[in-house]
């Protein structure tokens, strides 16, 4: 099959903390609005049991919500720190994307991966950077200066044909 797009992006700490923040800004309210809604389905259960004096299943929620406010907090800190202190940032993995026509292959030091595009998540443009996401958390970086096969307007065009609703 003839290759049709080639990227070669390196994974540095300045390109980890640009995704970050993109994500962040992405999906932050949504993240947000589900940890209030489950706080006040918490706090709803908890109060009726205290009214009902069932004192012990109201202690209960009390701990159930400081749990989840506990994990709510504290794991995307450390989630964050734990992939920034990863062997592909702090080494610098260099990924090279290979598109072809019905599929792509990601390429690096430890892997070699061959994906369809339908099992992208996500696919977002910015100014410097291409976004293919493979779940809500994790994601591709392509750097749009690094094309060596291909230009960044045109990969969108065939994103976009690919994944006409994802982009």
């Amino acid at each position: 099959m003839e290759k049709l797009f080639e990227n070669t992006t390196t994974y540095t700490t300045d390109v980890y903390k640009e995704f970050v923040n993109f994500h962040n800004q992405k999906y932050n309210f949504r993240y947000h609005l589900y940890t209030l809604f489950i706080l006040i389905l918490i706090v709803f259960c908890m109060v009726l049991q205290f009214k009902y004096e069932n004192f012990l299943l109201g202690i209960l929620f009390v701990f159930v919500m400081i749990i989840f406010l506990a994990w709510r907090v504290f794991h995307p800190t450390f989630f964050v720190k734990k992939e920034a202190n990863s062997d592909k940032v702090q080494k610098q993995m260099e990924n090279t994307y290979s598109f072809y026509d019905k599929y792509m292959i990601i390429k690096n030091s430890k892997n070699n991966i061959k994906l369809s595009y339908y099992k992208l998540y996500k696919v977002f443009e910015t100014e410097n950077y291409f976004y293919l996401y493979i779940n809500k958390n994790y994601s591709f970086v392509l750097a749009k200066d690094t094309f060596s096969v291909g230009d960044p307007n045109e990969f969108y065009k065939f994103m976009k044909r690919k994944l006409w609703y994802k982009i």
